[in-house]
Protein backbone atom coordinates (compact mmCIF):
# COMPACT_ATOMS: atom_id res chain seq x y z
CA UNK A 1 0.00 0.00 0.00
CA UNK A 2 1.46 3.41 -0.84
CA UNK A 3 2.49 5.99 1.84
CA UNK A 4 -0.43 8.03 0.79
CA UNK A 5 -3.24 5.49 0.95
CA UNK A 6 -1.66 4.82 4.19
CA UNK A 7 -2.27 8.27 5.83
CA UNK A 8 -5.43 9.27 3.73
CA UNK A 9 -6.99 5.98 3.36
CA UNK A 10 -9.30 4.43 0.70
CA UNK A 11 -12.55 4.80 -0.67
CA UNK A 12 -15.57 5.82 1.93
CA UNK A 13 -14.26 4.59 4.80
CA UNK A 14 -12.69 7.85 6.30
CA UNK A 15 -16.08 9.86 6.20
CA UNK A 16 -17.90 7.12 7.62
CA UNK A 17 -15.32 6.59 10.36
CA UNK A 18 -14.92 10.12 11.38
CA UNK A 19 -18.94 10.78 10.93
CA UNK A 20 -19.36 7.90 13.69
CA UNK A 21 -16.83 9.90 16.44
CA UNK A 22 -18.56 13.57 15.16
CA UNK A 23 -21.87 11.53 16.17
CA UNK A 24 -20.59 10.47 19.38
CA UNK A 25 -18.86 13.72 20.50
CA UNK A 26 -22.18 15.35 20.20
CA UNK A 27 -24.21 12.82 21.77
CA UNK A 28 -21.67 13.49 24.74
CA UNK A 29 -21.97 17.13 24.29
CA UNK A 30 -25.49 16.97 24.69
CA UNK A 31 -25.88 13.90 27.82
CA UNK A 32 -22.88 16.85 29.09
CA UNK A 33 -25.13 20.16 28.45
CA UNK A 34 -28.20 18.83 29.71
CA UNK A 35 -28.76 19.24 33.24
CA UNK A 36 -29.73 15.18 33.61
CA UNK A 37 -28.27 13.73 37.11
CA UNK A 38 -27.06 10.20 36.00
CA UNK A 39 -24.33 12.00 33.83
CA UNK A 40 -23.67 14.79 36.36
CA UNK A 41 -23.00 12.21 39.43
CA UNK A 42 -21.93 8.65 38.55
CA UNK A 43 -21.64 8.46 35.31
CA UNK A 44 -19.72 11.18 34.22
CA UNK A 45 -16.72 9.17 33.89
CA UNK A 46 -18.48 6.36 32.26
CA UNK A 47 -19.14 9.02 29.30
CA UNK A 48 -15.99 10.20 29.30
CA UNK A 49 -14.24 6.45 28.67
CA UNK A 50 -16.83 5.68 26.69
CA UNK A 51 -15.92 8.70 24.03
CA UNK A 52 -12.34 7.30 24.26
CA UNK A 53 -13.17 4.06 23.64
CA UNK A 54 -15.29 5.22 20.50
CA UNK A 55 -12.60 7.15 19.19
CA UNK A 56 -9.89 4.21 19.65
CA UNK A 57 -12.49 2.02 18.12
CA UNK A 58 -12.82 3.97 15.16
CA UNK A 59 -8.99 4.20 14.47
CA UNK A 60 -9.31 0.62 15.23
CA UNK A 61 -12.18 0.02 12.62
CA UNK A 62 -10.39 2.74 9.57
CA UNK A 63 -6.74 0.18 9.90
CA UNK A 64 -9.12 -2.86 9.51
CA UNK A 65 -11.03 -1.18 6.66
CA UNK A 66 -8.18 0.93 5.20
CA UNK A 67 -9.43 4.48 6.00
CA UNK A 68 -5.87 6.10 6.92
CA UNK A 69 -3.88 6.91 9.85
CA UNK A 70 -4.61 10.40 9.55
CA UNK A 71 -8.30 9.36 10.51
CA UNK A 72 -7.74 7.25 13.21
CA UNK A 73 -5.47 9.86 14.70
CA UNK A 74 -7.92 12.91 14.20
CA UNK A 75 -10.93 10.08 15.73
CA UNK A 76 -8.43 9.81 19.35
CA UNK A 77 -7.54 13.79 19.09
CA UNK A 78 -11.10 14.92 18.48
CA UNK A 79 -12.42 12.71 21.43
CA UNK A 80 -9.04 13.92 24.02
CA UNK A 81 -9.90 17.55 23.23
CA UNK A 82 -13.31 17.47 23.77
CA UNK A 83 -12.46 15.90 27.57
CA UNK A 84 -10.62 19.15 28.21
CA UNK A 85 -13.04 21.52 26.76
CA UNK A 86 -16.07 20.40 26.55
CA UNK A 87 -17.69 19.92 30.11
CA UNK A 88 -15.64 22.97 31.48
CA UNK A 89 -17.58 24.97 28.56
CA UNK A 90 -20.94 23.60 29.33
CA UNK A 91 -20.58 24.21 33.17
CA UNK A 92 -19.45 27.81 32.44
CA UNK A 93 -22.59 28.29 30.31
CA UNK A 94 -24.68 26.78 32.97
CA UNK A 95 -23.14 29.31 35.54
CA UNK A 96 -22.27 26.25 37.66
CA UNK A 97 -19.31 26.42 40.23
CA UNK A 98 -17.44 24.87 42.45
CA UNK A 99 -19.39 25.48 45.69
CA UNK A 100 -22.29 24.78 45.08
CA UNK A 101 -21.55 21.27 44.03
CA UNK A 102 -23.39 21.56 40.56
CA UNK A 103 -19.94 21.66 38.80
CA UNK A 104 -19.87 17.33 38.38
CA UNK A 105 -18.81 17.46 34.85
CA UNK A 106 -15.62 14.94 33.71
CA UNK A 107 -13.07 16.82 34.72
CA UNK A 108 -9.07 15.84 33.63
CA UNK A 109 -7.78 18.37 36.55
CA UNK A 110 -7.38 16.93 39.85
CA UNK A 111 -7.32 20.65 41.45
CA UNK A 112 -11.19 22.42 42.55
CA UNK A 113 -10.69 24.79 39.93
CA UNK A 114 -13.76 26.80 38.67
CA UNK A 115 -15.34 26.44 35.01
CA UNK A 116 -13.71 29.53 33.40
CA UNK A 117 -10.21 28.59 34.70
CA UNK A 118 -10.94 24.89 34.30
CA UNK A 119 -11.70 25.79 30.29
CA UNK A 120 -8.59 28.05 30.40
CA UNK A 121 -6.08 25.20 31.46
CA UNK A 122 -8.25 22.52 29.00
CA UNK A 123 -7.12 25.11 26.08
CA UNK A 124 -3.55 25.22 26.73
CA UNK A 125 -3.18 22.07 27.56
CA UNK A 126 -5.63 19.95 26.20
CA UNK A 127 -4.50 19.74 22.49
CA UNK A 128 -0.65 18.51 24.01
CA UNK A 129 -2.20 15.67 25.36
CA UNK A 130 -4.65 14.92 22.85
CA UNK A 131 -1.70 14.78 20.63
CA UNK A 132 0.48 12.04 22.47
CA UNK A 133 -2.97 10.32 22.71
CA UNK A 134 -3.59 10.16 18.82
CA UNK A 135 -0.20 9.64 18.05
CA UNK A 136 0.13 6.08 21.11
CA UNK A 137 -3.60 5.11 21.30
CA UNK A 138 -4.30 5.70 17.74
CA UNK A 139 -1.68 4.48 16.17
CA UNK A 140 -1.45 1.17 17.90
CA UNK A 141 -5.26 1.02 17.66
CA UNK A 142 -4.73 1.83 14.00
CA UNK A 143 -1.92 -1.32 13.50
CA UNK A 144 -4.15 -3.78 15.47
CA UNK A 145 -6.69 -3.24 12.72
CA UNK A 146 -4.28 -3.50 9.74
CA UNK A 147 -2.59 -6.86 11.55
CA UNK A 148 -6.41 -8.04 11.84
CA UNK A 149 -6.71 -7.31 8.11
CA UNK A 150 -3.71 -8.77 6.79
CA UNK A 151 -4.89 -11.85 9.19
CA UNK A 152 -7.91 -12.29 7.57
CA UNK A 153 -6.82 -12.00 4.02
CA UNK A 154 -4.15 -14.98 4.34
Amino acid sequence: MPSKALLLGTGRTAARALGAVAVAVVAASLLTVLPWEPVRTAGRYALWAGLVAVAVGTAGYVGRHQGGLLVGWAAVFLAAVWIYVVPPLAALIRGDGVADGGYAVPRPSVVGLDPRAELLTGLRIGPVVALVLALTLGSAAFALGVALRRRSVR
